[in-house]
């Protein structure tokens, strides 16, 4: 059976990164695994529908549409880890700002489809993220306070914990500091099996 990892965490904690390495580490050991990311899934999903052409517009459409791509990106990751001969790490968030609130990245609708064995929480200092997030180009990021930063790092542990108590898997906190990507990335891997 395949094993389905979720990774999360807060955009600018480095949760890409980590996924991506612990991926390299995964290899030389001679472990099979696919990154799946959330997000990409549903922006593409959104283009192929002509609804969006920028990843973080995905979190300004109609609460309908963005469950609706929520829907079918699950329905893809599921398709997707079944037919694969390693683990899956799906690479997503618990939360997502938007103009109007939370959106929960994860619902009760998302996790029955998925159906994860583990939930990773990447977790940064605080000042560390607004550092990184404001360093990032490529992605439209919210110019948001180091106490929102706080919020949505325990907006996320609280989030995670529902998670894992309707899904009855196992949360992980990893930590992400500075320049330690390398060493957050052996904790996935052990949960790799």
């Amino acid at each position: 059976m395949t094993k389905k990892i979720i990774i999360s965490g807060i955009p600018g904690v480095g949760k890409s990164t980590v996924c991506k390495e612990a991926k390299k580490l995964a290899k030389k050991m001679g472990k099979k695994v696919e990154i799946l990311n959330y997000g990409t899934i549903m922006l593409e999903i959104a283009k192929k529908k002509g609804k969006i052409l920028h990843r973080d517009d995905i979190r300004k459409l109609p609460l309908e549409i963005q469950q609706e791509l929520q829907k079918e990106a699950a329905k893809y990751i599921f398709e997707k880890a079944s037919k694969s001969e390693g683990s899956v790490i799906i690479d997503t968030h618990m939360i997502i700002r938007t103009e109007n609130g939370y959106f929960i990245g994860l619902p009760k609708y998302v996790l029955e489809i998925i159906k994860p064995h583990v939930f990773v929480l990447i977790e940064a200092e605080p000042d560390e993220i607004l550092s990184r997030r404001f360093r990032d180009a490529e992605r439209k990021r919210d110019k948001i306070l180091k106490k929102e930063i706080i919020e949505e790092i325990e907006l996320s542990k609280f989030v995670a914990s529902v998670c894992a108590v309707s899904t009855g898997a196992l949360i992980k906190i990893v930590k992400n500091p500075k320049n330690k990507q390398h060493e957050a990335a052996k904790e996935i891997v052990k949960l790799l099996g």
